[in-house]
């Protein structure tokens, strides 16, 4: 594959010291510093998958304050913690995507001294910390949040999830522990799964993509496959490992690359919704990649991109039409209980508005191919 001229032209971003392997958790006292430290530790709402790793650094005498965080965090959330907190020298964030940031956002506010506010236009830039440590563990194969600059912030007064940006959000360090993995419940590994293996597809096929993405992506869309199958089926430590790598790979490529039309409507509709981010991602990537590769006709380097992309589905899926490679795939999910946007709460009447909402979504500008507001439409029709 020959790369555009204007790809030869393009940065890097991986600021992150990452560990990484099973039984890696159990070494994150080793990572902090020998004095002991003041920490606020983010965890789930029912603290299980976090409980090993808690333990393990009251073991070690640290002075830790809790912070629970039940679903995506909100503006009253954030700030009711940042008001409970008393000077910390870590953030340590141990669950799934919404946990993590939760844990960006107080490490990047508390360093500055801020608090959210409703009008996040008025927020100063974030920039890099210096004063707190940022660990990131996550518990979910899926967001790569451990090592990107954002974090999704609900707005319920707009009516939408916002998604604050900056060095300051930069996790220190990432602990990514395939055995974590394992603890969460089967719908959110599916879920979770499907977020990792779209965010891997769109950072590959994005117009915006680097060497340095591709590279990431290109094999990690096969593996990820296969792996998303494996654990929801036949699960081992290898199928975690595979799907834990996945989920990285794509934090590291969409910071460098973007996205793409399924997760610009997933934004949009999560908001309107309150669905679960990954669901969505998963019900509208099969019709995103269609509706992609109609549209590339006049682009072969990125049809050819796609067409990988399909070719790998349907490797990892078997097609049940000769014609359309997606439909072992779809047919999956379906049978795995993935719902559709009408289960989500879509009502066919909101269809056009909300595809407009979504074309003019920051991760739609990186699409594949510019696509018109009917094929956003077509999209939601398809997912309905």
């Amino acid at each position: 594959m020959t790369l555009p001229e204007a790809r030869l032209h393009f940065g890097i971003s991986c600021p992150t010291s990452v560990h990484f392997g099973a039984g890696k958790a159990t070494e994150l006292p080793g990572l902090l510093p020998d004095a002991l430290a003041r920490i606020l530790f983010v965890q789930g709402a029912s603290g299980h998958a976090a409980a090993g790793v808690l333990a393990a650094l009251r073991a070690a005498g640290h002075d830790i304050t809790l912070v629970s965080c039940p679903g995506e965090p909100s503006v009253d959330a954030v700030n009711a913690a940042l008001a409970q907190l008393d000077d910390p020298t870590h953030v340590i964030a141990c669950g799934g995507g919404a946990v993590i940031d939760m844990g960006k956002a107080l490490a990047a506010l508390a360093e500055h001294g801020l608090t959210l506010p409703l009008d996040f236009a008025t927020l100063p830039p974030l920039t890099a910390r210096r004063n707190i440590r940022l660990l990131a563990l996550p518990t979910t194969a899926g967001t790569g949040a451990e090592v990107t600059a954002n974090a999704v912030i609900d707005v319920p007064a707009k009516g939408a999830k916002i998604s604050i940006r900056g060095a300051a959000l930069i996790p220190d360090i990432a602990v990514i522990d395939p055995l974590l993995a394992q603890t969460a419940p089967a719908g959110v590994v599916l879920a979770s799964g499907l977020d990792a293996v779209t965010q891997v597809i769109e950072s590959y096929t994005s117009c915006a993509a680097t060497p340095f993405s591709m590279a990431l992506c290109r094999p990690a869309i096969p593996l990820g496959l296969a792996a998303l199958r494996q654990v929801i089926e036949t699960p081992d430590i290898g199928a975690w490992e595979n799907m834990c790598w996945t989920s990285l790979s794509s934090g590291l490529a969409l910071a460098n690359s973007g996205l793409g039309a399924a997760h610009g409507l997933a934004s949009v509709l999560g908001a309107q919704l309150g669905a679960p981010h990954g669901a969505l991602c998963g019900r509208l990537l099969i019709p995103t990649l269609r509706v992609n590769l109609e549209y590339s006709r006049e682009t072969p380097e990125i049809q050819d991109r796609i067409t990988y992309c399909l070719q790998a589905v349907s490797d990892a899926f078997a097609q049940t039409r000769a014609a359309d490679p997606l439909t072992g795939f779809e047919a999956w999910v379906n049978a795995k209980g993935l719902p559709r946007l009408s289960d989500m709460g879509l009502s066919r009447d909101r269809i056009a508005a909300l595809a407009e909402l979504g074309s003019k979504a920051s991760s739609s500008q990186k699409n594949a191919v510019p696509l018109p507001v009917q094929a956003y439409e077509a999209i939601l029709q398809e997912a309905f």
